[in-house]
């Protein structure tokens, strides 16, 4: 018979790691193509992605953009992928590598 495994996960905080990388493109997105304090909707239009995924952004908490969406936001500011990672490393070089943080993740 099986040994029942200690679980302890559920008594743990939960992390999730976020490189930096993550974070200095949402700092880019943010600070470059997004106005903070005007209605999210018509920027969420404007990038071609929902309004939740600006307000992430917004937040300026670590959020991992995944790729298909900044390639859509690429897309709708009419620049290639390849041009907005130069703009990243134009921006952040100095400080772009393999660092990260760890975030806690909110318990539902």
């Amino acid at each position: 018979m099986a040994s029942k495994t200690n679980n302890k996960s559920l008594d743990t905080k939960k992390e999730a790691v976020v490189f930096l990388l993550d974070q200095f493109i949402c700092d880019y997105i943010r600070n470059e193509w997004l106005q903070v304090n005007e209605p999210v909707l018509p920027q969420a239009q404007e990038l071609g992605v929902h309004r939740h995924i600006i307000k992430k952004i917004i937040e300026d908490r670590p959020y991992r953009v995944p790729i298909s969406t900044l390639a859509i936001i690429c897309f709708y500011k009419k620049i290639a992928l390849s041009d907005f990672f130069k703009l990243i490393e134009a921006k952040y070089g100095s400080r772009i590598n393999d660092d990260f943080i760890l975030k806690t993740k909110k318990d539902a």
